[in-house]
């Protein structure tokens, strides 16, 4: 069965423009984005590292009647060497890693004075089906925060590749299992976990946000808009390229709904009124 993740994007009058016209959405960079603190974190320690994997192997041996892992010297030094180069490799691969930051809903206040021009931008509403996310190899994660130091163990990602890899394999044993798991496809998830989870933690200032994170192999404009784009929310029509916008999304994304939002004070309100717009001819 197929199933589609649905997020919202605020977007200023120019931003919004720009998209329609191109078709796209883009996804930054880390350094382009509004947070100094994006995907930056620490590595942990060779030690840290190691030992995390050591509980893991450990865990999935006695659960199949052995006793618990002891690494003599010589593998703990070839696990160490090894930890250096993959933190490298991670760290290069989520510099240009491109995340898309959207919301979970489209009536957020805050987040229409922040990011959608004091609400004289629009909302988009996108749905992504499995096969688009597919293709294009974006990954969705719902962001975490914390105050806390980020201390990044990318075994800590291995300990859940691993242990759903041995559910997979009830009845091989352990050194068999570590053997199975140098297949490609076995090391590339483990990769993809913990670069998802290095990229997708936030500091509490940022908690209200309750951002949706989609992350795509490498920053840039990506041509999908299109396929993705349900309804476009606003709230006023006095802002810049209102009509350019609207001409726009009747020439080239017919079949989108437009939602017209209403907030009132006191006890939050708002009332979403589909909309059609249809070309006279003159």
């Amino acid at each position: 069965m197929s199933t589609t993740l649905t997020c919202f994007k605020y977007r200023s009058p120019a931003a919004a423009l720009r998209c329609l016209a191109e078709g796209s959405l883009y996804f930054a960079k880390p350094s382009e984005l509004n947070d100094t603190l994006e995907a930056k974190y620490e590595h942990a320690t060779p030690e840290d590292f190691t030992r995390a994997m050591m509980q893991t192997y450990s865990e999935i041996r006695q659960q199949r009647g052995g006793q618990a892992l002891a690494f003599d010297q010589q593998s703990m030094a070839e696990m160490v060497e090894a930890h250096a180069r993959e933190c490298q490799r991670l760290q290069d691969f989520t510099d240009q890693i491109g995340i898309f930051s959207a919301a979970q809903r489209p009536d957020h206040q805050a987040l229409w004075g922040y990011y959608a021009d004091n609400a004289s931008g629009v909302c988009f509403e996108l749905e992504w089906s499995q096969e688009v996310m597919q293709l294009h190899r974006i990954r969705h994660i719902d962001v975490s925060y914390s105050e806390q130091a980020r201390i990044h163990n990318r075994a800590q990602d291995w300990h859940h590749v691993f242990l759903e890899f041995a559910r997979e394999h009830p009845n091989a044993s352990l050194d068999d299992l570590r053997q199975l798991s140098l297949e490609e496809e076995v090391r590339r998830e483990w990769g993809r976990r913990t670069a998802t989870r290095a990229v997708s933690i936030k500091h509490t200032d940022w908690s209200h946000e309750k951002e949706i994170r989609l992350l795509a192999p490498k920053s840039g404009a990506l041509p999908v808009l299109g396929e993705v784009l349900k309804r476009v929310h606003y709230l006023r029509t006095d802002g810049e390229h209102w009509a350019n916008t609207m001409q726009l999304l009747v020439t080239r994304y017919p079949s989108v709904e437009l939602v017209h939002w209403q907030f009132s004070h006191g006890e939050l309100s708002a009332t979403p009124t589909p909309m059609e717009i249809r070309l006279i001819p003159v």
